[in-house]
């Protein structure tokens, strides 16, 4: 979290980890223009939660066969309709499975929660469904 506590920030770890990716590869999305440069200087550089969606955004559509050149001209200005994959094109994509209580998980697609993130589920889960 930010000086204020609200906004996430993320080191270049966390933001790998999140995201389903090694930090060396941001780093080259970095290097490429994929991703914005982190914020702040020196050892105080992090990542914001913009910077996370657009990592998965990238690790998806090239996952999805997108070329890295394209992901490019797509996620800085392409028309809206060609940032989509085509219906038809095979997609595969990273999940995260939680495990939140006795036949019950949950699925996220590109990214990870952290332990208080998860605990906050299950509370509120263990209150909606009275256990």
């Amino acid at each position: 979290m930010d000086g204020d506590g609200e906004t996430p920030v993320y080191g270049i770890e966390d933001l790998a980890e999140r995201a389903g990716v090694s930090r060396r590869t941001v780093r080259y999305y970095v290097q490429r223009g994929l991703l914005p440069t982190p914020t702040g200087v020196g050892r105080g550089k992090h990542y914001t939660e913009a910077h996370l969606t657009r990592l998965v955004r990238v690790r998806e559509l090239q996952e999805a066969g997108v070329s890295l050149a394209d992901i490019g001209a797509r996620l800085d200005g392409a028309t809206p309709e060609a940032t989509e994959v085509a219906p038809w094109a095979p997609a595969q994509t990273t999940w995260t499975r939680v495990v939140l209580g006795e036949d019950l998980e949950l699925m996220l697609r590109g990214r990870r929660l952290d332990e208080s993130q998860v605990e906050s589920i299950r509370a509120a889960l263990r209150q909606i469904l009275g256990r």
